[in-house]
């Protein structure tokens, strides 16, 4: 054979200025960095001028506060209906039997086909003729039916992903359809669709505005009163982007942890301060949803007596349900949903499950005013253990 000059393999001295597509990518250290500078920026701005300028800066913030909440609220009752009403949609599309297929065709078209704005209208005051809904139902039930027709398409693109012998398989051993979809096929979908389910969280919370048509006093309708009844409508709607900016800058990073720890990317990698809030972030969603059901339940005490602090009870509860909440899934499987959903798991340091000191030692030393603040105790590295963490002998590892 004729051997190959040596100089063929060199490469040309213009290599350097050969670029193929990828680089036309943004890498991830330039999307961290946006991501810093526009968090720094919203927070300076926003710090700053409560500090500088308290009127009407401070008196904007404290007007807008409890519609912040409500925002939260709407957001998170809707997205949990729209989850339960997108997975239907979703096995629908993906279903054999042709009423069901065409049913849920039919709702994912019309719907997506509709603005949600013009759905909201539609449910609150066309709908009234024949039955007539409260704002804060017809906003969940507008957010739920419009999201849902996103989410279902979301399911069935997860689920047709699903390699076809995974279902094959599943029927060779012996199992139902269903049984099939329930235990092999939805249980990998969810690490597919759980990401851009993330997405749609942040899309709807930002499509959470719109219902200040309905006169709920949410926070942009907060912010158009306080406008309306001061003038000051640069300072206010500029405070009200801010926040929603701030907002969805904290989930949107929060959706980057939980792909990430859904795609196992970076697994030998030390974890970092932001995955633990982030996995925090996600469980204070959890939690802040359970919270909502426990204040329905409490509302018939007004009834009886409208001076018994609800709040103060409610209160009180949900710091012991937290408590409970963090304990048993630490207990039972070493993360709680929001560490499992970006990829987190607690073992000791010799590899075992929490023992039920260990796991008190550590929530104690977590939550303690001083203590609390352990993470900054953190080595230099990303990696360093906060003191919480040295003191239990346990350590957080990817999972």
């Amino acid at each position: 054979m004729k051997a190959v000059d040596s100089h063929a393999a060199k490469p040309p001295a213009h290599a350097h200025l050969i670029q193929d597509d990828s680089a036309a990518i943004p890498r991830e250290r330039s999307l961290v960095v946006a991501w810093w500078i526009a968090v720094i920026m919203a927070l300076v701005f926003i710090i700053g001028a409560t500090i500088f300028k308290p009127d009407p800066y401070w008196e904007i913030v404290r007007f807008i506060g409890d519609g912040l909440v409500i925002t939260f609220e709407i957001t998170i009752v809707s997205m949990t209906l729209a989850l339960i009403l997108g997975l239907f949609a979703g096995l629908g599309r993906t279903a054999r039997n042709p009423v069901f297929n065409t049913l849920a065709s039919l709702y994912v078209e019309v719907i997506r086909g509709i603005p949600l704005l013009a759905q909201l209208f539609w449910i609150y005051y066309a709908m009234s003729r024949f039955i007539r809904l409260g704002p804060n139902v017809s906003a969940v039930l507008g957010l739920t039916i419009c999201y849902g027709a996103y989410i279902g398409e979301t399911f069935r693109g997860g689920i047709q992903s699903i390699p076809k012998g995974q279902m094959e398989a599943a029927r060779a051993l012996g199992l139902t359809r269903a049984q099939a979809m329930r235990y092999v096929i939805i249980p990998q979908a969810v690490r597919v669709i759980l990401p851009p389910v993330g997405n749609e969280f942040i899309a709807m919370l930002k499509d959470s505005s719109l219902v200040s048509v309905l006169a709920i006093s949410d926070m942009l309708r907060r912010g158009r009163e306080y406008a309306s009844r001061t003038f000051a409508y640069f300072e206010t709607y500029t405070l009200v982007a801010l926040v929603y900016l701030l907002v969805t800058l904290i989930f949107s990073r929060v959706v980057f942890y939980i792909e990430q720890g859904m795609s196992r990317q970076g697994k030998d990698e030390p974890v970092s301060l932001m995955h633990r809030l982030a996995s925090g972030v996600v469980d204070f969603v959890v939690l802040d949803f359970i919270g909502l059901i426990f204040y329905g339940l409490l509302q018939p005490l007004l009834l009886i007596n409208e001076d018994i602090p609800v709040n103060l009870i409610l209160l009180g509860l949900m710091f012991v349900l937290s408590f409970i909440y963090t304990l048993f899934f630490w207990m039972r499987s070493g993360r709680t949903p929001g560490m499992m959903a970006v990829g987190l798991r607690i073992v000791t340091v010799q590899g075992l499950p929490l023992s039920l000191i260990q796991a008190l030692k550590r929530l104690v030393l977590l939550i303690l005013p001083v203590p609390g603040l352990s993470f900054l105790w953190m080595q230099g590295s990303s990696g360093g253990q906060p003191f919480h963490d040295r003191a239990a002998q346990t350590f957080v590892a990817r999972d």
